[in-house]
């Protein structure tokens, strides 16, 4: 009888172990899966950006540059006076 418990505890601990790698290679399997749609959205993503109409760059103006600008403008203004005096 003993003999037989031996057997059955090993057989046991075989199966587990089969069902421990079968569960390995389960969650492997997904994880590829995952990389592989990762890299095909990033791909996807990559070429819209690519191939998309550019947005018009809204360009925001520090302070320094629009004082900047005023500056420049207000030269403009005072030459173009002095020009038609």
């Amino acid at each position: 009888m003993s003999f037989f418990k031996i057997i059955l505890a090993l057989l046991v601990l075989v199966l587990a172990v089969v069902g421990v790698v079968a569960l390995f290679g389960v969650v492997a399997a997904l994880f590829k899966w995952l990389v592989i749609l990762g890299v095909i959205a990033l791909a996807g993503v990559g070429a819209y950006k690519l191939l998309s109409k550019p947005d018009e760059p809204r360009l925001e103006l520090t302070s320094a540059e629009a004082e900047m600008l005023k500056a420049e403008q207000m030269l403009a203004d005072i030459r173009r006076k002095q020009l038609t005096k």
